[in-house]
Order: C-alpha cells, then sequence, then structure tokens
C-alpha cells in the first residue's frame, strides 16, 4: 500500500504543486460568496476545501513531528489542516487523559490541577519561544507558524466540546468568552486561521437517544460567547453573537458538530451573524453524507456554505473489521459532499486523528507516522481535487433530473449541472446502473473519470435530450460521468 502510494505521489508530485491554493497574500482574506454556496477570497477567487484531520497535533506531537505530518500533507495537496488547541487527549486504544493534560513539552494549557483546568486562565510563562517553549502556548504558536509558512489554512477548535463543555463541563459561557478573547489577541494578525466552534457535540439536544435514554442541554450561551470573545480579541469589537457588525467579516467561522443525521450545525447556529459557514460530521453514517449535505444547501434566510467537516475515518472499523472504511468509502464522501453543493471537505485516517497509540477499534495497529501514505488521502487531495477544478466545482448545482434512477446506500447516483449550463455530470458510487439524459441544450461530448486513479476513458456524443443507459466500465469501483459542450 505504502509504495504504491508513494509511486503515485511521485507522479503528481510536480502537477500536485500546482494544485495547492493561492495564498491569502495573493488573493485575500475568506468570505461567502455572494450566492452563499461556497467560500471565496475577497477578490473572488473561489476557495476549494479539502482538509485533514489532526486533532491531537497541539497536544501530542513534538515540533519535529509537526514538521513530519505537515510536510506530507502538503505534498499530497491539502490546503486544511483542522486540529484542537484545548484537547482532551482520547483514541489510539490509550485510556482518555485529564482535561488539563500536559502537551509533548510536559505544559499544561491552563492553570489548575491536572484533571480541573482554570479555562479563563491560559497558562503562560514569561522568557519561552515557538522554537524553546516554556509554556504550552509557546508550543501552540509553533504550530500556528508551521502551518502558515506552508501555505495552507489552520482550522482551529478551541476546544474539545464533547468532553470540555458538553461532557465534564469546563467552560462556563464567561469562561469562554476569557479564553476566546486570549486566543482572539494572540493570533490576531494570523491571516490562515479559519475559527471552529463545537467538536464532536451537539450544542442543544433534547431527545431520546438511540438507547431511550432521556437528554436535555443548551450549550449554544458557550459557544456563542467564545465566538464573541474571539471577534473582541482579532477586531477589538464586542458585536453580540446575533448583532450585524462588520466586526464579524474580519473573522471566518464555522461549527464543528457530532455524527448523526440530522444534527448538523444549521440545527442551532443557521441564523447566527457570528457563523459563515456551517458544519456537518457523519462519522459511521457513510450513506448520511448526501442527503445531510444536501439539505443545508437548501436551507434558506440565509444561504450559508456548508462544510463537510468529519465523515467515516480510512481504515477504521466502526465495530466491524479492521480496514472496513476502504478507499472507495472515501471517496464516496468526497464526491457526495460537492455533489450535494458542498463547500468543502475534510479527510481523515483513522490511526492519525488520535496521534497517540496504534490500539484500539480505529487504529487497528498502526501508528499515525505509517498511515500518512494511506491511498484515500491521496485520491482525495490530489486526483479528487484536480478533477473538482478542472469542472468548475464552484459553479456546481444539484440537479437529479440528469438521471432516472438515484439508488440508495452504495449505489446512490447524484448528478449535477453547472451554471453556465455547459456541464453535466453524474458520479456512480459504484457499478450499478442508471439512465442518464443530456438536459444540456447542445450534443455533448461525455467520457468516463475514475476517481482511484484519475483514468479516463471517452464514449459516444450524447445528442440533445438523448437519454442512454450507463454503467461505469468494468471492474471500476466507482466513477464520474461527465457531459460536456465543447467550445
Amino acid at each position: 500500500m505504502k509504495s504504491i502510494s508513494i509511486l503515485i505521489l511521485g507522479l503528481f508530485l510536480v502537477h500536485g504543486l500546482c494544485l495547492a491554493q493561492s495564498p491569502w497574500q495573493a488573493h485575500g482574506k475568506l468570505e461567502v460568496a455572494a450566492n452563499g454556496h461556497y467560500i471565496q477570497h475577497k477578490d473572488g477567487t473561489p476557495f476549494l476545501w479539502i482538509g485533514d484531520t489532526g486533532w491531537g497535533m497541539f497536544q501530542q506531537l513534538t515540533r519535529e513531528q509537526i514538521d513530519q505530518y505537515l510536510d506530507n500533507r502538503q505534498a499530497l495537496g491539502f490546503n486544511v489542516i483542522q486540529a484542537v488547541a484545548h484537547w482532551s487527549p482520547h483514541g489510539g486504544g490509550l485510556s482518555r487523559s485529564p482535561n488539563n493534560a500536559a502537551n509533548a513539552y510536559g505544559h499544561r494549557p491552563f492553570t489548575g490541577e491536572e484533571k480541573l483546568p482554570n479555562t479563563a486562565e491560559p497558562l503562560e510563562v514569561k522568557g519561552g519561544s515557538a522554537t524553546a517553549p516554556n509554556d504550552y502556548w509557546d508550543h501552540a504558536d509553533y504550530v500556528i507558524e508551521a502551518v502558515k509558512k506552508r501555505n495552507m489554512y489552520l482550522a482551529l477548535l478551541p476546544t474539545w466540546g464533547s468532553e470540555l463543555i458538553t461532557g465534564k463541563g469546563e467552560y462556563t459561557p464567561e469562561e469562554a468568552k476569557t479564553y476566546g478573547k486570549f486566543l482572539g489577541n494572540r493570533y490576531a494578525k494570523e491571516p490562515h486561521i479559519i475559527w471552529v466552534m463545537g467538536g464532536d457535540t451537539k450544542a442543544q439536544f433534547d431527545a431520546y437517544d438511540k438507547n431511550q435514554n432521556y437528554s436535555q442541554y443548551d450549550f449554544r450561551p458557550v459557544y456563542r460567547a467564545m465566538a464573541e470573545g474571539i471577534v473582541e480579541g482579532v477586531t477589538k469589537q464586542k458585536p453580540a453573537y446575533n448583532e450585524k457588525s462588520k466586526a464579524w467579516d474580519e473573522v471566518f467561522f464555522t461549527y464543528h458538530p457530532n455524527g448523526d443525521y440530522p444534527y448538523g450545525s444549521s440545527q442551532w447556529f443557521h441564523k447566527d451573524e457570528w457563523q459563515d459557514a456551517n458544519g456537518v460530521e457523519v462519522w459511521r453514517e457513510v450513506n448520511d453524507v448526501y442527503r445531510t449535505m444536501l439539505n443545508d444547501y437548501q436551507l434558506k434566510g440565509p444561504v450559508k456554505p456548508s462544510l463537510f467537516l468529519e465523515g467515516s475515518y480510512e481504515y477504521g472499523s466502526y465495530r466491524h473489521e479492521c480496514g472496513w472504511v476502504t478507499p472507495v468509502k472515501v471517496r464516496r464522501q468526497f464526491y457526495q459532499t460537492f455533489f450535494a453543493g458542498g463547500a468543502g471537505h475534510t479527510y481523515g485516517a483513522a490511526p492519525i486523528w488520535a496521534m497517540r497509540g496504534n490500539d484500539g477499534d480505529y487504529n487497528c495497529g498502526y501508528t499515525w507516522q505509517q498511515s500518512l501514505d494511506f491511498p484515500g488521502a491521496l485520491q482525495v487531495a490530489q486526483v479528487g481535487k484536480q478533477f473538482l477544478l478542472d469542472h468548475k466545482w464552484s459553479e456546481w448545482i444539484p440537479n437529479g433530473s440528469v438521471i432516472s434512477g438515484v439508488g440508495e446506500g452504495e449505489s446512490l447516483k447524484t448528478a449535477v449541472t453547472t451554471m453556465s449550463g455547459d456541464m453535466a455530470l453524474v458520479y456512480f458510487a459504484n457499478n450499478s446502473d442508471t439512465q442518464v439524459a443530456n438536459i444540456l441544450n447542445k450534443e455533448a461530448t461525455a467520457y468516463w473519470f475514475y476517481p482511484r486513479n484519475g483514468e479516463k476513458k471517452s464514449v459516444p456524443n450524447f445528442k440533445v435530450k438523448e437519454a442512454r443507459d450507463m454503467v461505469p466500465p468494468n471492474n471500476w469501483e466507482d466513477a464520474v460521468l461527465v457531459l460536456k459542450i465543447e467550445k
């Protein structure tokens, strides 16, 4: 597996360097596009979010390991790294660490006890630096700079909410606002930070779970206060979470929920002024990607972009056998995100996200270093990314009229057309057939694209209004059929 990935990486490397998102210096800060469905730079250049999940990077890794991880992800073509500043370490087959756990250099993030942090008082010690840390936040500075110098964005979660807010309740709204202001002050001039509230959690819950256990809570005030603190730290202004203000334009926010359809961040914050883009997670519900993303796409008042921030990790078991999440399941999540009108997608490898241990259901014996060359990463960050760029992804509109039968589960077919009407594309999640119609206004050339390796195979042109039964080439696990009007 590793040798194949390295070979493909070598073939793509020169081309892959061209895939790197243009830096913020060239195109300006991020904002929501006029139609509300995708993210763009200030100069109008669309921003294609292709992320990787490195949740434990701040807390688990040394400076040398951070460089190893980021060099690999940059070379593969990722342009966003998701990580957590205040991480409650778990995963990797190891027991959960205390909520004020020390980082790789023995430094804790907050004053207070190991198991009971004072989250309103970040623990700072004078005299250190990013390369010679005296405290936790010196080392955090190193992470911030390491991501920036590689021209990648950092999707930064201030804290892991499922444990530290909805779990142990380490944050009150007042503490959250103070901590947010600390982070905003410290990183006010960093142009590559995207702020992510949440952390694998529902902000509000009032229902019975799958085991018929009743639960009720509402932590929306904590996240809103944290966002208000961050924007105050960055801009020195104090807008409320629901107040229109130019200060909110100076920072970019989204929210990372937990899985279980339909609980994305649009359930709680869609109308809030602080949240620029909705966030989605499906965890092991790999067949819920399309409908969850499409639900966000169809929301009005306002229209907002939706980001796929966590799915089923490559080589994860999810109470199945090791490797249950195969590369084709990774690709399905990726393409169904964008065929549902998504603005970005984050990949993850099961042994990488926790960056600790090599046992347990997720890691299946791999260390995070050994998992850097899993094939799904390249298939998303290079093959998939280039396909989207080549086919005007920011103009895609979900359009089921292209196909007669969508199927379900692993047989799902999804389709889009471009706003300009010059392309129709169909994603086949497996090797089953459906009828495809040319609803474009001219005869269209057509070809198959194989998301596994970028292979293309031409098919006869589609006449105007022609409908044809189509099935992917033999032995292809999934496929995209492209109909295109040639100029």
